[in-house]
């Protein structure tokens, strides 16, 4: 077994395991996630005990226990048991208290220990957390190179860019049925079964998409593949275009927000790298294709996005009071905030376990809001705010070991030796994007969204510096430099 091959299967396996998570309904159908399980368990053993190093290379040590000093490792494993424990202390049901007249629940097996109210949905947790924990493992093995990073990286942006195409049919063709087969009441695109998680894909793979697009776009003439930086701007616009026409408000919002930024981070690092001559050129072509994403979404989508805004009805919960004439209804969020806190406030410690806050919810809502809960289109499954949600569900201590594992992946990233090329700054600024979108919805509770950005943030530290060409940081060069004035 060869370094090379080491490599190839975990960029395979890596790969395919995300872009099959975004086209099997987003990794929400439950009875695909034993397969996922197994899939990251493969990934899992490959991870760990099937690395190889080059023997010829004298500066590098046996690495098949790398993991052993790794932090993400031991935090990651140990929230993994923390739900596994909420899991085996699962089970309590409803009953009617006679002494105090009301409905309430059975105390837990064991009530000192974390607990869940049903095995089935704490299990569903650990079908989550799992493979992300490994997909983070996977972007950290020593072996696994840039090269290798970019290579999956590229496909991950081709598949965004597939799956929004896919959407893009499905939109113009009117259908009320997923993949045209599946009945769905619900408002979805693509492949996603609910809307706002598919603006969130494709928000967070817009900004990856835009990073190696850069990437290619600033190559040197003799370096460059003109196919692969027409593919990866297609991709780019198209998934621009899913994040608009998913009909998501805020993902609508973020979708401008990151063209916005991508156009203007080209127009700023084209200008420092290029000659006066093309400078020019540049600008006018970033603001052409910025104008013909405008055109593009509005000749497809114009009338549903103005529809999605305006004010239809009396503003339940108002983003900006100020807009009166403009849709920012929060519905019941914020009282779903409320009541997630509430929650969270009753077990602090350890949470009332995976989905546990669907069974609490109608206990801390006021009495004179329980009407309200009629008017509100959301679902009170979710808190709608993932921090939250994660605070009631796992508690200070699970939330604790998901923060220290987290803050392994982004400790890295924010180094100042990093040298944060256009793949790092785009594909990090889709991910703020949908850490800002979890506050006011739930991105995180979508297994193919918590997957893929899980992989992003892992593997960026790798990626630092890939925005400008080796050897030529520092250097200017036309658009269509020849190969020996490159």
């Amino acid at each position: 077994m060869t370094f090379l091959s080491t490599e190839n299967r975990l960029i395979c396996l890596v790969g395919s395991f995300l872009v099959a998570a975004a086209w099997f309904f987003s990794g929400l159908r439950t009875r695909f996630l034993p397969f996922f399980g197994i899939a990251a368990g493969i990934l899992f053993i490959l991870t760990l005990f099937d690395i190889r190093v080059p023997k010829h290379d004298s500066h590098t040590r046996d690495v098949r226990v790398w993991w052993v000093m790794d932090l993400f490792f031991w935090f990651g494993l140990m929230f993994l048991l923390y739900l596994g424990i909420q899991w085996w202390n699962a089970g309590r049901a409803l009953y009617y208290d006679v002494e105090f007249h009301r409905w309430t629940y059975a105390a837990p097996r064991y009530p000192g220990w974390p607990w869940a109210f049903t095995r089935q949905e704490s299990l569903e947790m650990v079908y989550w957390f799992f493979p992300a924990w490994v997909l983070g493992l996977a972007m950290r093995v020593p072996c696994l190179t840039r090269q290798g990073i970019m290579q999956m990286g590229r496909w991950l942006s081709y598949s965004g860019g597939a799956l929004a195409t896919f959407g893009l049919i499905q939109y113009v063709s009117g259908t009320k049925s997923i993949f045209w087969v599946i009945p769905f009441d619900g408002e979805f695109f693509s492949s996603f079964p609910y809307s706002n998680h598919a603006a969130a894909y494709f928000v967070l793979v817009g900004g990856v998409t835009a990073g190696f697009f850069f990437r290619e776009v600033f190559q040197p003439l003799r370096e460059r593949a003109r196919g692969r930086a027409l593919a990866l701007g297609t991709a780019l616009v198209l998934c621009l275009m899913g994040a608009n026409l998913s009909l998501s408000r805020t993902g609508i919002v973020l979708a401008w927000l990151l063209a916005a930024f991508i156009a203007g981070y080209g127009i700023l690092r084209g200008w420092r790298l290029l000659r006066p001559s093309a400078r020019l050129i540049w600008v006018a072509a970033t603001l052409a294709t910025f104008i013909t994403l405008y055109f593009a979404v509005a000749s497809f989508g114009l009338e549903d996005i103005r529809r999605e805004f305006s004010v239809e009805r009396r503003s339940l919960h108002s983003l900006m009071p100020a807009l009166q004439t403009i849709n920012t209804d929060l519905a019941a969020r914020p009282m779903q905030c409320k009541a997630g806190w509430s929650v969270f406030k009753a077990d602090p410690l350890f949470g009332v376990g995976g989905w546990g806050f669907r069974y609490l919810a109608a206990f801390h809502v006021p009495p004179e809001h329980i009407k309200e809960l009629q008017y509100s289109v959301a679902g009170w499954a979710n808190v709608h705010c993932d921090p939250i949600q994660f605070l009631a569900e796992f508690g200070l201590a699970g939330c604790g070991l998901m923060v220290l594992a987290l803050g392994t992946l982004i400790a890295p990233c924010l180094r100042r030796r990093i040298r944060r090329g256009a793949v790092f700054t785009l594909s990090f600024t889709g991910l703020i994007l949908v850490l800002g979108f979890s506050l006011i919805d739930l991105p995180f509770r979508c297994p193919a969204i918590l997957w893929t950005w899980v992989a992003v943030i892992a593997a960026l530290p790798k990626c630092a510096g890939a925005g400008m060409p080796e050897g030529q940081r520092g250097r200017r060069y036309d658009l269509e430099q020849t190969e020996n004035g490159a």
